[in-house]
């Protein structure tokens, strides 16, 4: 496995101009659905992934997932990404969306790890005709085409269509959700908010780290972890990877609440000509194999995903915005070059996460190294996984850890495997150099917008 990098030296520019400005962060997760009553007979369907499908895999590789427009939370993607546009874009919405009408009008030929991904939530996109006729010809051939999604962003850059509570586009929403067993209303609609948070930080060996702060509770496991590992001890530099996995297990119990626990995801990790980053994490779920009718939208299972649902048994209350495990997240190393990093991969970001941290941190590791080495997860119930290529040594600690902690043991994956996510990050030197880096565990890309505004990419 490799990690698409692309390495850029062009520019001598500064990161100073930030340095006194803190991050922050535009939350627009999921709110509970239900404000205006609740539906009795909510309609959801069972699904079991196979990871295997992706590849050769470890014997526990399935994991369960609801779908059905009875899983659809409230979505904040449209409003999130339009505040996002208010508060920081420096271009017209209209010159913004252009490119995405073009992609969405003619299609695009999905890579062979696209398909892959496809293949292995297939079950889900198909539970609705609206869903599977979207899909079917990228599912038979690889060419992706939505029309109808074309015509969105086009009344969107009209400034027809300007929010989630817009008529034009709300009762498509609320007729396929009502149509279909959901719990959408128009007034869980109407008072959506995008939340701005002050981000969380934390230090640790001479760096700063800024992610994803409450409600969200994967920001705070990653960044509980680091504060409970030993200080970094810059004369061997060496990870002792069962200490790892010890802190996160003790981080994510003591971080584990009502509706704190979700899945993903996607992530675009950006910096600009001046010296400005931005991480993103976006997440839709494993998809609910619903489609907002006429508009092209696939819509979110997050009332439906294992990981969201309270161990206490609690519900949340309507109105409120969901936990998330996402963790956009920021660093500033003690070399002065700054890191926007992040990833999807549903529990195992938080894992994904700590592992690239700790090696640039604690190791010192390039960023390409530390995005393509080996990572290791676990789960409160399960084995701890691991991919191959982890020091013998490691791997004999690690089941010592949980021969001790009474945990069903290790398990050594046959190759990498979009299991363990897919971490893109952009990393900045002070001299002004930048290296990008895609995961190739879920076919990653990196592009370069030049001065003349040709982009050069690289796919994994």
């Amino acid at each position: 496995m490799k990690s698409r990098t692309l390495s850029i030296n062009e520019w001598n520019l500064h990161l100073s101009v930030l340095a006194d400005e803190e991050p922050t962060l535009l939350d627009f997760f999921v709110d509970v659905p239900g404000l205006g009553g609740t539906v009795a007979d909510a309609h959801v369907e069972t699904v079991i992934v196979d990871f295997a499908r992706t590849g050769s895999a470890a014997d526990s590789s399935t994991q369960v997932f609801h779908g059905g427009w009875g899983t659809v939370a409230v979505p904040g993607c449209l409003p999130g990404y339009l505040e996002a546009h208010r508060v920081s874009g420096r271009l017209p919405l209209d010159v913004v969306v252009a490119p995405a009408i073009a992609l969405a009008r003619v299609g695009v030929d999905l890579s062979s790890g696209q398909r892959t991904f496809l293949h292995l939530v297939s079950d889900l996109l198909n539970l609705t005709d609206d869903s599977r006729r979207l899909f079917a010809e990228a599912e038979r051939t690889g060419h992706y085409v939505n029309e109808p999604y074309a015509a969105l962003l086009g009344e969107l850059a009209a400034g027809r269509i300007v929010g989630l509570a817009d008529r034009a586009f709300a009762d498509a929403v609320l007729a396929g959700s009502q149509g279909g067993g959901g719990l959408l209303g128009a007034l869980d609609l109407e008072t959506y908010r995008p939340a701005h948070r002050n981000a969380l930080r934390c230090e640790r060996g001479g760096a700063q780290v800024w992610t994803n702060p409450p409600p969200s509770v994967g920001g705070s496991i990653v960044a509980g972890a680091l504060a409970m590992l030993p200080p970094v001890a810059s004369e061997s530099r060496r990870i002792r990877w069962a200490q790892v996995a010890q802190a996160l297990a003790e981080a994510t119990q003591s971080q584990r609440g009502p509706g704190q626990v979700p899945t993903g995801t996607t992530h675009v990790s950006v910096v600009d000509a001046d010296g400005g980053f931005a991480a993103l994490t976006t997440s839709n779920g494993s998809g609910s194999g619903t489609v907002v009718p006429g508009w092209g939208v696939t819509l979110n299972n997050m009332l439906g995903e294992e990981d969201l649902r309270p161990a206490d048994g609690s519900a949340l209350p309507a109105g409120a915005r969901m936990g998330s495990m996402m963790a956009p997240t920021l660093v500033d190393l003690a070399d002065g070059s700054r890191v926007a990093l992040g990833t999807g991969g549903s529990e195992r970001i938080r894992s994904a996460l700590l592992g690239v941290l700790v090696r640039l941190i604690d190791d010192g590791d390039t960023l390409a190294d530390a995005v393509e080495a080996p990572r290791v997860h676990l789960t409160g119930d399960g084995p701890i996984h691991v991919e191959p290529g982890l020091p013998d040594n490691d791997v004999d600690e690690l089941i010592v850890l949980a021969r001790q902690r009474a945990w069903p043991g290790v398990e050594v994956w046959p190759s990498a495997n979009l299991f363990f996510g897919g971490v893109h990050a952009v990393r900045r030197s002070v001299d002004g150099g930048v290296e990008a880096v895609g995961d190739a565990r879920r076919t990653g890309a990196v592009g370069l917008v030049l001065p003349d505004g040709t982009v050069r990419t690289a796919w994994a």
